[in-house]
């Protein structure tokens, strides 16, 4: 078959199927508008992210180590929001940068916590996790870690978590200081313009001040997104 005939073989395929035609973009679109979403407990961020975190997919939220960096205030948003909607929430703990003390004690009831030696140890843990039903959210706490401790984990265990999530249609997140993987649907900077003498006050009020900024890759550094930084709460 010659090009001339190609194209115009090409040509009567587009005028019997008209419509049904579409081309990968259309499909990303239909994709995205399609997702379901989970309400995060923060205005700001669900707006960043569409509505809500996509089921079905990891996301990204990246802040400074200590109690100041504002990754601790998104957690318990994300936590009292599911406990107001009767679910359950798993949370992989690696290093110890989870504070019990400081989330109220109605929403731990809603809380599974998982100690967790290293990065590694923590994914292995939610590949078996991710396939109970009984968790509506799935949360790594990775923000005192170091790129090395998660460099050499293999992209094959982040697909395998992936599928499983895309399977159950639940949503995970991992709070890390810098951006981990590209398997990751969204990265988002979060940050906490108060000083910490502040963080005795109000969650409410604290969650007003979080703000978010998207991240892109760009040759293997991250660069935060040009996006307007909007308000939490």
């Amino acid at each position: 078959m010659t090009g001339e005939e190609k194209i115009a073989a090409l040509a009567a395929i587009r005028d019997q199927l008209g419509s049904r035609i579409r081309t990968g973009s259309d499909l990303l679109v239909v994709q995205e508008t399609r997702e379901r979403r989970a309400a995060t407990g923060l205005s700001g961020l669900n707006e960043h992210l569409g509505g809500g975190l996509p089921k079905g997919h990891l996301t990204e939220i990246i802040s400074e180590r200590g109690p100041c960096g504002g990754g601790g205030l998104v957690m318990a948003a994300m936590l009292s929001r599911v406990r107001q909607e009767q679910q359950y929430v798993m949370l992989f703990d690696v290093g110890g940068s989870f504070t019990a003390e400081s989330f109220p004690p109605e929403d731990l009831e809603a809380l599974l916590w998982v100690g967790c030696a290293s990065p590694f140890e923590s994914l292995e843990a939610l590949d078996i996790a991710s396939r109970d039903e009984n968790f509506s959210l799935f949360l790594l706490d990775w923000r005192n870690c170091l790129r090395r401790d998660w460099s050499g984990l293999k992209s094959s265990l982040w697909y395998r978590i992936l599928g499983q999530l895309r399977e159950r249609e639940v949503a995970a997140v991992l709070f890390a200081s810098e951006a981990v993987t590209s398997v990751a649907k969204q990265k988002l900077q979060v940050r906490i313009p108060v000083t910490c003498g502040r963080l005795d006050e109000e969650r409410s009020r604290l969650w007003e001040e979080l703000a978010f900024s998207a991240m892109q890759m760009e040759n293997g550094q991250r660069r935060e997104g040009h996006k307007e930084r909007r308000q939490a709460g």
